[in-house]
């Protein structure tokens, strides 16, 4: 077998694992990655997600993940984040990614080639309406496309209080 082989299939390996165990997390309400066509994110490529939310009491903790090449050029990624309510309402916002310290290290797990990041863009958060949520990610910096973006994701899931 060769190293590359062996890369390939541990990394395959710890992304079916990482999905099993969060799937499993019952305060996980969604969770869902999409490609990148060509590792070039488009600024028409926007990522849609959408949440069902049943209690609006509750409160949640939403996050962005993103999977980049360890060549990446920059040090974050600004993102529209166009959230459109049950009611059809939408609200959105311009948020900055950091992916790395001033000193250049990436604040990611990195497998390889892999740079996968989750990062809070809001914690305990809340929804006012019950009903769908979409949640649409579009890449705004000032390069287009934006090379060696892999997946784009989101997260969220039922806050608790902090221990």
């Amino acid at each position: 077998m060769t190293s590359r082989f062996l890369i390939n299939l541990v990394a395959n390996l710890l992304i079916l694992s990482s999905i099993f165990f969060t799937s499993c997390d019952e305060n996980v309400v969604m969770e869902s990655q999409q490609n990148v066509v060509n590792n070039k994110w488009d600024y028409a490529d926007a990522k849609t997600f959408t949440a069902e939310i049943t209690d609006t009491v509750q409160h949640y903790n939403i996050a962005v993940s993103l999977r980049h090449g360890f060549n990446f050029e920059w040090r974050n990624v600004w993102v529209k984040i166009e959230t459109t309510f049950p009611d059809g309402k939408t609200y959105e916002r311009r948020v900055n990614l950091v992916l790395s310290g001033p000193d250049g290290v990436w604040n990611a797990d990195i497998l390889g080639d892999n740079c996968d990041i989750l990062i809070p863009i809001q914690d305990n958060a809340f929804f006012p309406q019950v009903g769908k949520y979409s949640f649409k990610i579009s890449q705004d910096m000032r390069v287009n496309p934006l090379g060696y973006v892999k997946t784009v994701g989101m997260r969220i899931e039922k806050y608790s209080t902090p221990k």
